[in-house]
């Protein structure tokens, strides 16, 4: 494929990578997708009054049947039944009053202490049975509603109604109440709020990003929860109002600055942890275009007209391996074709020869003259001769019986892990010396975009140790760090002049190359050329077979009967390089209730909804 085309295969899955990762990011980091489990509060309305009365409403959405016998709220306070007045501690607690229960469900508590009480059991013959499971299965500071059998699909309204005794701290300027409503739950879709008392000056709700709106007689919050996000409010009072609020009072100093201050840094670490995360959004978009951008900059090469098919050779100077190496497919790196053609070349040279076998499993290989000036060629020459029986003969069948035998032999494992490293170094040798005398490796290039990556990694990582609170906008900065990388990471599989150049004029022999390429795969286009010129024919199975063509001319001369045996060339009648294959691709066997803090997560409460 020509450059244009492969910068805009390389625009398009990029952008895809963008837009996809920004969309599974947002999905799995925002909590989204938590929302469509089995079960889910579809509603939840909590009323706080200043009368220490708070009542919760919960709508629960149960999606499958014979799942769920329990649907429950849990605290992370002590819970005790209003109906313990005697033995119930003078501390920060909560008291359930009461609870409102769907039809043919029955409500329960199971207290601090452990203690069952029930709501609306129905038939006392069931009470025995019923208290036994609930003390079974419940947590402590559990309150819910029971089903005798399972709860069908559908959704259930739940209400309990408490006497809360949260700490307060006060002091001459202000009074301080921090309630968490759910720490450890299921998904609320639909939060309501309302704060009720005309004391309330100010509200901070944990995490931000509630919507708050203030009235005469106190503050109704709205929004949303995920899974295990905290629901957290916050109040400043005025002066005085901790007198008339039922709770565990504490004189505090500068109960105002220090509320203001612990919040300031708490919504400026969701602030910052949002910038990152906006910032990654914007790379990520940025980043297909910015690589188009970088193409035309720096890899656009100049214009040359060549024909589509050449039949001759562009640079008969060039061996088969650097051939390969540069033109083949990047220009910095050479693959198995180069090794093949190589052996060809040797055989023409005379320097070995290539003889098949009568079983056609692989072929012999004898060196005949392994004396040589080119760096590569001794490379192949030392393989074959490292490899060679006592008669100085390569039998290539040998890889694939050991490939095979590896496969039960860890000793012939290691033999055949060995030969593997062996020919896939010379397989896959490189010359950047020659390579840069033809081209500018363009893959530095890219590093900048690797270092936008890394750089949303990092910052993200710092902005999660220093505001762990905001853990949601900082993964997602840290999966668009991620996703970038792989835009990077996608353009570097292209060849490395993309985004590098050829110098001089070697472009213009590269598009010969390919259009030789292109010559020899179309069997229509050698039908036109004669069959008697056989050097010619030898030439082109050595030189397409660097290419990775040579298997389109074997079927040419196959089909029209050219045998370039007769100048010296090998002429192969089967897949004569199975046994470099079988070893080079072999794959070892052996791999195969605490509360009343200052800030977000120092609220009296805590824990939340869930089923079982």
């Amino acid at each position: 494929m020509d450059e244009k085309f492969q910068v805009a295969v390389i625009f398009i899955a990029a952008l895809f990578i963008g837009i996809a990762g920004i969309f599974v990011s947002g999905f799995l980091f925002s909590g989204e997708g938590s929302f469509d489990g089995s079960l889910v509060v579809d509603s939840y309305e909590v009323v706080w009054h200043d009368n220490g009365t708070l009542t919760e409403k919960y709508v629960y959405d149960v999606k499958e049947s014979g799942e769920y016998r329990m649907l429950y709220r849990v605290w992370a306070a002590p819970l005790y039944s209003s109906s313990q007045a005697g033995s119930i501690p003078d501390s920060s607690r909560i008291e359930l009053v009461g609870v409102k229960t769907p039809d043919n469900t029955a409500g329960y508590i199971k207290s601090k202490n452990g203690d069952v009480y029930l709501f609306n059991a129905g038939d006392s013959g069931q009470e025995s049975d019923l208290t036994s499971f609930v003390s079974e299965k419940a947590y402590p500071n559990e309150a819910g509603i029971l089903d005798a059998g399972y709860f069908s699909p559908g959704k259930y309204t739940v209400g309990f109604t408490y006497k809360i005794y949260p700490p307060i701290e006060y002091d001459d300027e202000a009074s301080h109440i921090n309630i968490m409503f759910a720490s450890d739950h299921i998904p609320y879709k639909n939060v309501k709020i309302t704060l009720d008392s005309p004391e309330i000056t100010k509200v901070f709700m944990h995490p931000p990003g509630y919507q708050i709106s203030y009235e005469d007689g106190g503050a109704v919050i709205t929004g949303s929860s995920p899974e295990d996000e905290i629901i957290e409010a916050e109040m400043l009072l005025k002066p005085g109002a901790a007198e008339n609020i039922p709770g565990q009072k504490e004189y505090v100093e500068g109960v105002s600055e220090k509320t203001v201050s612990e919040n300031g840094s708490y919504e400026a670490g969701f602030s910052v942890a949002g910038i990152v995360a906006d910032a990654g959004k914007i790379i990520v978009l940025l980043v297909p275009f910015l690589l188009v951008v970088l193409y035309y900059v720096s890899g656009r090469e100049k214009q040359y007209t060549v024909p589509k098919y050449l039949s001759t050779i562009p640079d008969k100077k060039l061996t088969p391996w650097q051939v390969n190496l540069l033109f083949k497919g990047d220009a910095f790196e050479s693959d198995e074709n180069g090794f093949y053609a190589t052996l060809l070349d040797l055989h023409k040279k005379k320097k070995i020869k290539l003889t098949e076998k009568k079983d056609e499993k692989g072929v012999l290989i004898e060196i005949l003259d392994g004396e040589t000036d080119d760096s590569y060629e001794r490379k192949v020459l030392g393989f074959i001769s490292a490899n060679s029986g006592k008669n100085g003969v390569l039998d290539t069948g040998y890889f694939e019986e050991i490939s095979r035998s590896a496969m039960k032999s860890s000793a012939d494992e290691k033999i055949a892990s060995a030969l593997k490293e062996s020919l896939n170094s010379i397989m896959s040798s490189s010359d950047e010396t020659l390579s840069s005398r033809y081209a500018v490796d363009g893959r530095g290039n890219l590093i900048l975009f690797y270092a936008a990556g890394g750089l949303l990694i990092i910052a993200s990582m710092i902005c999660l140790f220093v505001y762990p609170d905001a853990s949601s906008p900082e993964f997602l900065g840290v999966s668009l760090g991620v996703v970038v990388i792989i835009q990077a990471l996608v353009a570097t599989l292209f060849p490395s002049t993309l985004f590098g150049h050829w110098k001089d004029d070697y472009y213009k022999e590269k598009l010969e190359w390919e259009s030789f390429k292109r010559f020899v795969s179309d069997l229509s286009q050698i039908k036109k050329y004669g069959t008697e010129d056989l050097n010619m024919w030898g030439e082109w199975l050595v030189y397409a077979t660097a290419l990775g063509a040579g298997d389109k001319v074997e079927a040419a001369m196959k089909e029209l009967k050219v045998d370039v045996s007769e100048t010296g060339y090998f002429y192969p009648h089967y897949i004569w390089f199975i046994g470099f294959h079988s070893i080079s691709t072999f794959t070892p066997p052996s791999q195969g209730a605490s509360g009343g803090g200052f800030g977000a997560g120092g609220g009296f409460g805590g824990g939340g909804a869930g089923g079982r």
